[in-house]
């Protein structure tokens, strides 16, 4: 999935969804090589005092951690430095996860005009200050004026507060792909990042009596002067042969700071098992369960979008999704409404593609077309899209089986 940036019109691009089901089995195989060992911190068990591990995850470029057990003690925490692409953080497991202590994903609160970033996998919110912006992702709440914001969305749309939109919910119950939370816009104070992703499967059990944390950052209020929105929730998947504990799980949009700004949408949770016995709680997220057994989709099997043209100007392949490099320039005399073609893979003819742009200034606009060109292997949809000037992100996405 990659996010683009273009100039007029600017845009940025996100292809989402895919999703398609396999029958059950007897037993799951995660898939673990155990490269990576054992993760076992049972040694801090008895130091008297929690302890806070952070795994800088640079030297997992695409995210994905191959262990042979998983052991979390109860008074350790494990947060995570996201790597150079923004990976969500995938935890494949041969045997066992014990999970007693904390795992967070959440996104960062807001810090002053620089917007708060995402947890891994998901979305920063948007800068405050003399150059306020929309939060950033699929869902990322809307920028309106100097003192309103919109939360971000996921799972469930954000608080929209006066004349300011929330994002727009995307995703499917699967978490497939495996997606975060968006980012709350800002105004004169930035938005709260949004809650990452995390994946855990294991080959025998999951144990959660601990928690598993991926909420979004919070916005800032204050009563009489400003606004900003909070981040969704993030994402959170956990595929094993048995999963069971008391513990929690929460995935609730980013709260307030005092007496509440614009709060981030809630995110999603999935819960794929063949034997399900856990009775703990869960808060906030929009929570799935059953048996899916689709771990890591292959490459190019699943559905893909991207969007070709913007008014017949190409998008970079490899875009930086950065307002300050553009990704693509749209000609100054081009008219609206504008052409955007969205290049489509494994996905069913005619069926509905829905083009999103998010300006840096203003509400997000949106319109539908199908694709009805090509064949099931690949195809194409042409959007007709009324694009504002300036910069801004513009992502497409499909549902298809949901």
């Amino acid at each position: 999935m990659k996010r683009k940036i273009l100039q007029f019109g600017g845009a940025s691009v996100l292809a989402s969804l895919l999703l398609l089901c396999a029958s059950a089995r007897a037993q799951v195989n995660s898939g673990s090589n155990g490269g990576d060992g054992a993760l076992d911190f049972s040694s801090l068990t008895n130091l008297g005092y929690s302890t806070n591990i952070v795994i800088d995850m640079h030297d997992h470029s695409n995210g994905i951690y191959q262990y042979t057990s998983v052991n979390i003690p109860a008074n350790v925490t494990v947060t995570f430095i996201p790597n150079a692409n923004n990976s969500p953080v995938t935890w494949l497991v041969q045997s066992n996860a014990l999970i007693n202590g904390t795992i967070n994903v959440s996104g960062q609160d807001e810090n002053g005009a620089i917007g708060g970033i995402g947890g891994p996998g998901g979305w920063s919110g948007g800068s405050g200050g003399s150059n306020p912006s929309s939060g950033q992702g699929p869902g990322g709440g809307n920028y309106y004026d100097a003192t309103h914001a919109g939360g971000g969305s996921y799972g469930s749309q954000g608080t929209p507060p006066g004349g300011a939109a929330p994002g727009s919910v995307y995703g499917n119950s699967f978490l497939l792909p495996l997606l975060g939370g968006s980012g709350g816009a800002g105004c004169s104070i930035s938005g709260g990042g949004g809650g990452g992703a995390i994946l855990i499967a294991a080959s025998n059990s999951i144990v959660l009596n601990g928690q598993i944390i991926a909420t979004g950052g919070v916005g800032w209020y204050v009563i009489g002067y400003s606004a900003s929105g909070s981040g969704s929730g993030g994402g959170i998947r956990l595929i094993a042969t048995l999963f069971t504990g008391n513990g929690a799980i929460n995935a609730n949009g980013g709260g307030y700071n005092i007496t509440g700004p614009y709060v981030g949408g809630n995110g999603r949770v999935r819960i794929d098992a063949l034997e399900n016995t856990f009775g703990g709680t869960f808060a906030g997220g929009v929570v799935s369960q059953g048996f899916q057994p689709i771990i890591i989709q292959t490459n190019g099997q699943g559905i893909q979008l991207a969007i070709a043209t913007v008014g017949g100007a190409a998008v970079s392949a490899n875009p930086t999704g950065q307002f300050i490099t553009p990704d693509t320039l749209i000609p100054g005399s081009a008219t609206n409404p504008i052409p955007v073609v969205v290049s489509c893979q494994n996905l069913p003819l005619n069926t509905p593609v829905t083009v999103t742009l998010d300006p840096a200034n203003g509400p997000s606009v949106s319109a539908i077309g199908t694709n009805n060109v090509g064949t099931l292997a690949s195809s194409t949809a042409t959007v007709s899209l009324v694009i504002p000037r300036g910069g801004g992100i513009i992502y497409a996405t499909a549902t298809a089986g949901n």
